[in-house]
């Protein structure tokens, strides 16, 4: 993998910080804790600011983080907080 996360969990109240880097890079962003039965997580990918060229490896790689650490996920297009 390209990149790898860590997640500050509840930074303020439901809200998370996932720290994500690539080796030369750092990116930083908020997600939620959604309201449902399973673990889920919400992303909003524009607020991590990654180079447009990696957006697609960005995401699918973080969606299998997800699912390796036992969450379900949510992306969302456009800005979040």
């Amino acid at each position: 993998m390209k990149y790898s996360f860590e997640i500050k969990k509840n930074i303020h109240m439901y809200n998370h910080l996932l720290i994500c880097t690539d080796g030369e890079s750092r990116y930083e962003a908020i997600c939620e804790s959604a309201p449902t039965v399973e673990k889920t997580l919400i992303f909003w990918p524009d607020d991590f600011k990654i180079p447009p060229d990696d957006r697609e490896i960005f995401i699918s790689e973080l969606k299998k983080w997800s699912v390796s650490q036992g969450y379900q996920y949510i992306i969302n297009e456009g800005r979040g907080r």
